[in-house]
């Protein structure tokens, strides 16, 4: 019975998606990040870099398209009280259910990070463990500007961590606003 779902489950994903609406999306911007942090005021945004690649697959006869994406993100928090800076990197997998309408998008979905980097200074701050995968909700818009056979997209969303990163007595939760330009690049 599962086989039998299962197969006709990706007859149906065939079916919807049209092959000559799939775009590569190579992308790179800014990344403005802080932790709400439990116990902890003066938490501040501070800036990194993000670089991902995405594909963007349409959905037949719909504005609606499937959008997974695998990003770096440098994430983390800057503290106004001590001039630190704690840097926690990422690499993040969404999959955006995204609306067009014209040149403009609107996208939405859920996340998981991986922390790849900046574990040992956050765990000193924290005085506890760093939980290693986050999960979170991704949310933004954009615009789609045709140039050449693609499109320059300029994306901005909001990403709101739902794990508690800090596995000690204190709960900190990823915050961030990234800003990305790339371009959609259409595979035939």
């Amino acid at each position: 019975m599962k086989k039998l779902l299962l197969a006709a489950g990706l007859l149906v994903s065939v079916q919807l998606v049209k092959a000559q609406d799939i775009q590569l999306i190579p992308k790179a911007g800014l990344s403005f990040s802080r932790q709400s942090i439990s116990n902890v005021e003066g938490e501040k945004s501070k800036a990194g870099f993000t670089a991902g690649l995405g594909v963007n697959v349409n959905i037949k006869n719909t504005a609606f398209s499937i959008q997974p994406e695998l990003n770096y993100v440098s994430a983390g928090t800057k503290i106004k009280n001590d001039n630190n800076k704690y840097n926690l990197n990422y690499l993040e997998l969404p999959v955006l259910v995204k609306y067009s309408f014209g040149p403009v998008y609107i996208n939405a979905g859920p996340s998981i990070g991986l922390a790849v980097g900046g574990m040992n200074k956050m765990e000193s701050f924290y005085q506890a463990k760093v939980q290693r995968l986050n999960f979170g909700i991704q949310m933004g818009g954009g615009l789609a500007i045709p140039v050449g056979k693609g499109a320059v997209l300029l994306d901005a969303r909001y990403a709101l961590g739902l794990t508690d990163v800090s596995k000690g007595p204190a709960t900190a939760k990823n915050r961030g606003f990234v800003a990305t330009i790339g371009y959609a690049i259409p595979l035939k």
